[in-house]
């Protein structure tokens, strides 16, 4: 055991990590922890071989004779043949398997361990300065375990993945360990579904924004909500299947509280002749215009630019609202018109999921969630009365039943179960287990309640009933409620008429028409670095590479590459479109890739430069298109 080692070690991690590491028991309180109170004490004990091993409430971390020889034969069972792979540990004690893993070629490591102090004994007894600094040995442990495991696999997207439990760790705290491997199987599921989702709507979201830049431009920016509601109490309302039967509460209440709705939720309530303050809309899918179609009340919209643009091109329905800003550099047209800062609403993968911070946002004093059952409650995939729902009335056959839809609607994704807030059992999926994440890893800095009456419990997320928030009788206390709501009401109404229009739209039309000609420009360049790129994969892949034409054809792309790169603004803004693509170079995702161009390193280089100029120039095409059809509509 050299003392140095740990010093040398230190060195070789962030100074956040280190810190953690050189002081193990500030991390006793961290989250990863069920237990802030724990008081670990240890004391190292020497083998029958003379090596360190350890024995922690009367569990030994490590075989009392050999602890060498026992992490040697486990790292033999481990696959290996060669190529790329990860093991991801799940604690790894004192560290003894690690040297046997790090001499295995191409190999990434990743040891995810709650209990620093292991990591700290570890280091005393091995050099593994070296694999951290090459990347080869990535530690992750203290707060936001998800965050850090996210950030070790960027670039890493393909490579197979060994999940490895260290057995003595697991024996001494099963519970710390098994959330670790439960938190890396949240992490790769999400991931998974964001990439799918990424790759899904790109264009879609990319179209979006172009079309909807006409009517945006006589929106107010969503920034006017921030801090307008004060001492008053909002309601976000879902459209999760108990929606119906909240109804009558919501009704009881409704002018103690603003009420904020997710678009889907919108058919619901005004069936039952509930007005919602505000509807918030995010969904960039056609079907979703048809949950404000028909809609008359005075309800405002808020509106995500990547929203479906027919839902504001409806002869009836919604047209006055506030729009939000988007991570999307599209939206930069329309922010450089405006006066001030658009505002931006954490987005966390649902309509409900924005609405809740939007809510937060808007500084309530109390925010009540509704609808929010992340379950398929008694057996419905989503409220009755809702827009699907409705849709079925004309699509009812002797052979297409709404059941069977529903049924669909169930096992689309692999069911799971989760425990609702009277420990009843209630079946999931995947997908919503994401969002319910979401709302948990939120709680601390969100004061939510939530008034679902079925469905998933949220962890952090007091349980409640409208009777009890909510006043009744008649009281000055609850006459003064009224009234501060009704303030609040009537000044997000005073937002909309404002006579100095937010955004100028003379100032719009001059973006986009510079983008356009910008485009015109660009694409030039692009179609010859599409040919150039051409010549280059068809050379290789025919193996017939004339040496002096495809040297020339490499300086050529050369400047192509420099030249397209050069335009920083354009290529943002075109990005959006080929997410998938870039996703190929950049992460590793080589769905586009062939066999023969995955063996052939010189080869899928160049089919990965070809796949990025045939998606610039279609992006460019599709989107200079786009733009000119928003212009003429402006004009």
């Amino acid at each position: 055991m050299k003392e140095s080692y740990l010093e040398k070690n230190l060195a070789a991690l962030p100074s956040r990590l280190a810190e953690l590491v050189q002081n193990p028991a500030n991390a006793f309180s961290s989250v990863n922890s069920p237990d802030p109170e724990i008081n670990i004490t240890y004391e190292l004990k020497k083998s029958k071989t003379g090596d360190p091993t350890l024995e922690i409430d009367g569990v030994w971390i490590h075989s009392r004779f050999d602890p060498r020889k026992e992490a040697e034969r486990f790292a033999t069972e481990l696959p290996h043949d060669g190529s790329d792979r990860i093991y991801l540990l799940f604690g790894a004690g004192l560290g003894y398997i690690l040297p046997y893993l790090i001499n295995k070629e191409n190999v990434t490591i990743i040891w995810m361990e709650p209990f620093p102090f292991f990591i700290q004994e570890a280091f005393k007894i091995f050099d593994f300065s070296k694999p951290l600094l090459d990347g080869k040995l990535i530690l992750i442990t203290g707060e936001g375990m998800e965050d850090q495991l996210s950030e070790a696999m960027k670039g890493k997207g393909t490579h197979p993945i060994s999940f490895v439990p260290h057995r003595g760790s697991w024996q001494w705290k099963e519970a710390d360990y098994q959330r670790l491997k439960f938190t890396a199987e949240q992490m790769f599921h999400k991931k998974d579904v964001n990439l799918a989702t990424l790759t899904r709507f790109e264009k879609i979201w990319a179209k979006n924004i172009c079309y909807n830049l006409p009517e945006l431009s006589k929106f107010r920016p969503v920034s006017d909500l921030f801090g307008i509601a004060e001492g008053i109490s909002i309601v976000v309302c879902g459209a999760g299947p108990s929606l119906s039967e909240s109804i009558s509460e919501l009704i009881t209440y409704r002018n103690q509280f603003l009420l904020l709705a997710v678009d889907t939720a919108l058919p619901i309530l005004t069936s039952f002749g509930v007005e919602p303050d505000l509807i918030f809309s995010v969904d960039p899918q056609a079907l979703n215009s048809q949950y404000l179609e028909d809609y008359s009340g005075d309800a405002i919209l808020v509106f995500d630019p990547t929203s479906t643009y027919l839902s504001l091109r409806l002869d009836k329905g919604p047209n006055k609202g506030f729009v939000t800003s988007s991570p999307f550099p599209l939206i930069r047209l329309l922010e450089r018109t405006g006066t001030s800062e658009i505002g931006s609403v954490p987005f966390g993968g649902s309509v409900s999921t924005n609405a809740a911070s939007l809510a937060t946002l808007m500084g309530a004093k109390f925010v009540f969630l509704v609808g929010q059952d992340l379950s398929f409650t008694k057996g419905l995939a989503h409220s009755k009365g809702a827009v699907l729902e409705e849709r079925l009335n004309y699509l009812e056959s002797r052979k297409f039943r709404r059941e069977k839809h529903n049924y669909k609607q169930l096992f689309a994704l692999p069911q799971k179960k989760v425990t609702g807030n009277q420990e009843e059992t209630y079946i999931t999926n995947e997908k919503m287990l994401i969002f319910k994440k979401w709302f948990e890893d939120h709680a601390k800095e969100n004061h939510w309640t939530n008034l679902t009456k079925f469905g998933a419990r949220l962890e952090g997320i007091p349980h409640s009933e409208f009777e009890k928030e909510f006043l009744s009788g008649n009281s000055a206390e609850k006459n003064n409620q009224i009234k501060l709501v009704e303030s609040v009401r009537n000044q997000i109404r005073s937002q909309l008429t404002k006579e100095v229009s937010f955004f100028d739209t003379s100032q719009l039309v001059s973006e986009i028409q510079s983008t356009t000609e910008s485009l015109s420009e660009f694409v030039i360049t692009v179609k010859r670095g599409l040919a150039v790129s051409e010549r280059i994969y068809n050379q290789i892949k025919r193996n017939q590479i004339n040496p002096k034409t495809f040297s020339e054809d490499i300086k050529q792309m050369d400047a192509i590459d420099e030249q397209v790169s050069g335009k920083k603004g354009l290529n943002e803004i075109l990005s959006l479109g080929i997410q998938r693509i870039i996703l190929t170079i950049t992460e590793g995702y080589d769905d586009n890739l062939s066999v023969e161009e995955k063996e052939n390193t010189q080869l899928g280089v160049a089919k990965k430069s070809l796949l990025l100029y045939e998606g610039l120039y279609e992006s460019v095409r599709t989107t200079k298109r786009m733009l000119t059809k928003s212009l003429y509509r402006l004009q």
